[in-house]
C-alpha cells in the first residue's frame, strides 16, 4: 500500500505539471509612444484634440502576440521641474506658464520615451506671407524631370497677443490645380522643405511653411501654361478649440506661366 500511495502522488504531481499554463504572461508586453491629443498646450487651458475637445493623454499597450489590450492602467508623469504645466486627474495636461514640459507614460514596468511639449499662447491672428508675383509665375517647361520643376513657398504666421503661437497644426489644401498625365506622378502637389509630399505643418516662431511644387513634365496639357490660362489654388487653415483662428482660412491663388530654357 505504501508503494501504491507513492505512485498516486507521483501521478498527481505529473498531472499538475501538465496543467500549468505555459502560454505568454498576462499584461503588457510592449507599449506605444506617448499618445498626445495635440502637439502643444495653451497657458490656462487643457490639451485638446484636433476637434478642440479637451482630451487626456494615453498609451496603447500590446500583449506578447502584438494584440491591443483594452483594460490597462496607464500612469503619466511630468519628468522635469519646470512647473510650466500640471496633470489634472492624472492624465489631463493643463498649461500654467510659457515654456515646455517633459512628459512620460508608463504601463506596468514599461515606460515611454520622454516627450517635450511646448506650453504656448492662444492664437489670435493668422496671416499669409505675401508672395512676389515674379517668383509665383515660374514653371520651367522641359523634357527632363530634373529641370522641369517650379517650387513656390507658401508661408503663414500665427500669433497670440504678445508672441508667436507655437506647435499649432496648419493644414494646406490644394483645391485647384492643372491635371496630371494618366499614370504619371503628381504634376502639382504640396511638399515640405526636403521635398516630401506633405500638406500639414506645425507652427514655430516664424509660422508654418509648405511648398507648392509643379513638374511640367507630368502635366496633362503643358500648353495651358504658355498663355497663363491656368492657376493653382491653395487653402491654408488652422484652428483653436475647434474654431478657425481669425484670418483663417487663407486662400492663395497662383497663376502659372511657362518658362522655357535658354538655348
Amino acid at each position: 500500500m505504501h508503494r501504491f500511495a507513492k505512485l498516486i502522488v507521483v501521478a498527481g504531481v505529473a498531472l499538475g505539471i501538465g496543467c500549468i499554463d505555459m502560454s505568454s504572461p498576462k499584461g503588457a508586453a510592449s507599449i506605444s509612444v506617448l499618445q498626445l491629443p495635440s502637439p502643444n498646450v495653451v497657458v490656462g487651458d487643457t490639451m485638446r484634440d484636433s476637434l478642440g475637445v479637451a482630451t487626456p493623454l494615453s498609451v496603447i499597450a500590446y500583449d506578447a502576440n502584438n494584440a491591443k489590450l483594452a483594460d490597462i492602467t496607464a500612469l503619466f508623469f511630468i519628468s522635469d521641474s519646470s512647473h510650466t504645466a500640471h496633470l489634472n486627474g492624472g492624465s489631463v495636461l493643463i498649461g500654467d506658464k510659457l515654456g515646455s514640459v517633459q512628459l512620460v507614460g508608463q504601463v506596468g514596468g514599461l515606460q515611454t520615451p520622454p516627450v517635450l511639449v511646448p506650453v504656448t499662447v492662444a492664437p489670435t491672428k493668422f496671416a499669409g506671407v505675401p508672395i512676389k508675383p515674379d517668383t509665383a509665375l515660374f514653371v520651367p517647361i522641359s523634357t527632363d524631370s530634373a529641370t522641369s520643376v517650379g517650387s513656390f513657398a507658401l508661408a503663414a504666421t500665427l500669433k497670440g497677443d504678445t508672441t508667436a503661437a507655437l506647435s499649432f497644426v496648419v493644414k494646406y489644401t490644394l483645391s485647384k490645380a492643372p491635371q496630371t498625365k494618366p499614370g504619371s506622378p503628381p504634376a502639382v502637389y504640396l511638399s515640405d522643405i526636403p521635398g516630401h509630399i506633405s500638406a500639414v505643418d506645425t507652427t514655430d516662431a516664424t509660422g508654418a511653411t509648405r511648398s507648392l511644387v509643379v513638374n511640367s513634365l507630368y502635366l496633362a496639357d503643358p500648353k495651358l501654361l504658355v498663355d497663363g490660362a491656368d492657376t493653382a489654388v491653395v487653402i491654408i487653415s488652422t484652428s483653436y478649440k475647434g474654431v478657425p483662428v481669425s484670418g483663417s482660412p487663407i486662400t492663395v491663388v497662383l497663376p502659372l506661366k511657362a518658362s522655357f530654357p535658354v538655348k
